[in-house]
């Protein structure tokens, strides 16, 4: 019957043959073909040719089974495929085993006997149980498939594993075969320890496992904070892109209507010059009628008196001035400009392009380690710093604040525009503000404002006030603090302002200067008990 499913063609390719069997330690000829070794060796045995061995198939020579090697690929897929085998095996096992003993009559199996390779019903389990012999033997559940279970040379139980082969043994492979320096392991031993190896092995995976998840989670936590910065910096962007295009929309409808507004003002103009034109017109023509009707009178005292009657009209026309029509007067853009106030669209598009930068190069300050007072502990990421009332171990520094609790940033300024944010905590009291390298850093005068190289903006017992130079200028009063302040430099315009945005947008002070040196954003807390006393830097989003 010719074979036609791939496990019988797996399986045909897989048997040795010789004995038709599956390859059981096979080894390979230097013509290529494979047997098992207890094949090759007694067909080799049997032929009792005193020269050189051949291959059983091909008739190709070869020096003797001792020159033979083992085939461990084709072990190791021989063993592979008899372990999926067995599962596939078990896993179709029939619910029903019958007693291999009762010939007349099928009857159900309660027991098989590995050792005997019989199902055994409760009579005849009973009879072999009673046998001093068959005690020792091992009996299992009803099995069907028990080929997986004995050795295909000897037919005997397979009771050890060759570890070196990675082979199953019976007891007289053990004894008889070529297995005697090999790490070799009782059925019982091999198992115990594979199943030691697995369970190890099945905890690493599981560790695995849980790391893969967490890592997947923490990718996808990312990707979800990643996606709302995103979704936040659009929505930002195309708000002020909005916003742009609406200013630019509304000052173009202003300029439509001033250019018409100028456009019938000239038209006014035109079309009264243009009546007064025709107006002279019309003079001149009956002037000319009149005329022309009194030189064709040819009495001499009509004419006379015709031409006294004319006169002092004819007289007033041709001396009066010629009107004329103004041609088209050039369009007064200073008046133009004045009525779209021009300046106040270029202050609102700079502002909402500003904020557009903002948002899209985001400056990404960090605070100076080395210059952190003391009593000032720094955030992991030097984003966040905090007053922890009492002072820390640091060494001794050149840069640090010893007097004042202040900290600079590690990033300073040398030219150009820009806007960076601070969050600070509700109980707070704090200083945001600019300094020169050179500021000093120990003494009352190191304070920030307290000095001609630093400018600082102040929130301290529930008053807003700005300070350079030791010049202390009390704000507006406010009776709930700035939570979110925007610090915005212009170093070539030597303007330093800064705005409440937290909620509605709010000019707090505005500082002028001429910097010559590198400024360095400042901070300061000052003395408190609370928990909240601290200011961090947020990226401009």
């Amino acid at each position: 019957m010719p074979l036609s499913k791939p496990e019988k063609l797996l399986e045909h390719e897989l048997s040795c043959p010789i004995c038709l069997e599956l390859y059981t330690n096979p080894v390979y000829l230097p013509c290529g073909h494979n047997y098992c070794l207890a094949c090759i060796n007694a067909t080799d045995a049997s032929s009792g040719e005193k020269s050189l061995s051949r291959c059983p198939e091909c008739r190709e020579e070869y020096s003797g089974t001792e020159t033979l090697h083992k085939n461990f690929k084709l072990c190791g897929i021989i063993e592979g495929y008899r372990a999926i085998a067995l599962v596939e095996n078990l896993g179709r096992e029939p619910l029903e085993v019958r007693c291999d003993p009762c010939l007349d009559t099928e009857t159900l199996a309660i027991k098989t006997c590995l050792k005997c390779e019989m199902s055994l019903c409760a009579r005849h389990l009973q009879r072999h149980t009673e046998r001093e012999s068959f005690r020792s033997h091992d009996l299992v559940e009803p099995q069907t498939k028990l080929g997986l279970r004995s050795c295909a040379i000897h037919g005997h139980l397979l009771e050890y594993y060759c570890v070196s082969d990675m082979t199953f043994l019976c007891a007289s492979c053990f004894i008889k075969g070529t297995h005697q320096n090999h790490d070799v392991l009782t059925i019982e031993v091999a198992e115990e320890e594979m199943r030691r190896v697995l369970e190890s092995r099945s905890k690493e995976v599981a560790n695995r496992l849980q790391l893969t998840k967490t890592l997947l989670q923490r990718a996808a936590e990312d990707q979800g904070t990643s996606d709302a910065v995103v979704d936040k910096l659009m929505s930002t962007a195309v708000a002020l892109m909005d916003s742009m295009a609406g200013l630019v929309s509304r000052y173009r409808d202003r300029m439509s209507l001033l250019l018409e507004e100028e456009r019938g003002h000239q038209r006014k103009i035109w079309q009264s010059g243009l009546g007064l034109l025709e107006e002279q017109q019309k003079e001149l023509m009956e002037a000319n009628q009149s005329s022309a009707e009194v030189l064709s009178v040819t009495d001499k005292h009509l004419f006379i008196h015709r031409f006294l009657l004319i006169e002092s009209q004819l007289t007033e026309v041709v001396t009066s001035t010629v009107a004329r029509v103004l041609s088209k007067e050039p369009l007064n853009t200073k008046r133009l400009q004045a009525s779209l106030r021009m300046n106040d669209f270029r202050a609102e598009m700079g502002q909402l392009l500003q904020a557009l930068n903002v948002q899209l190069n985001p400056l990404e300050l960090t605070f100076n380690i080395t210059t952190a007072h003391p009593s000032l502990l720094l955030s992991n990421d030097l984003r966040t710093v905090k007053y922890i009332g009492i002072k820390q171990a640091s060494t001794d520094n050149p840069e640090r604040f010893s007097t004042a609790p202040q900290v600079l940033c590690s990033q300073s300024f040398t030219s150009g525009e820009h806007i960076w944010v601070v969050e600070v905590g509700d109980q707070s009291m704090w200083s945001v503000g600019l300094c020169y390298k050179s500021v000093p850093r120990r003494g009352d005068h190191s304070r920030l404002g307290h000095n001609p190289v630093s400018w600082r903006l102040q929130w301290k017992n529930k008053k807003l006030t700005a300070c350079h130079a030791s010049s202390n200028m009390a704000l507006v009063e406010k009776t709930n603090q700035p939570l979110r302040v925007e610090v915005a430099l212009d170093y070539e315009g030597g303007t330093l302002i800064f705005h409440s945005t937290k909620g509605c947008r709010e000019h707090l002070h505005t500082f002028r200067a001429v910097f010559r040196e590198p400024v360095y954003p400042a901070f300061s807390i000052h003395s408190t008990t609370t928990a909240q006393s601290w200011i961090t830097l947020q990226s401009g989003v």
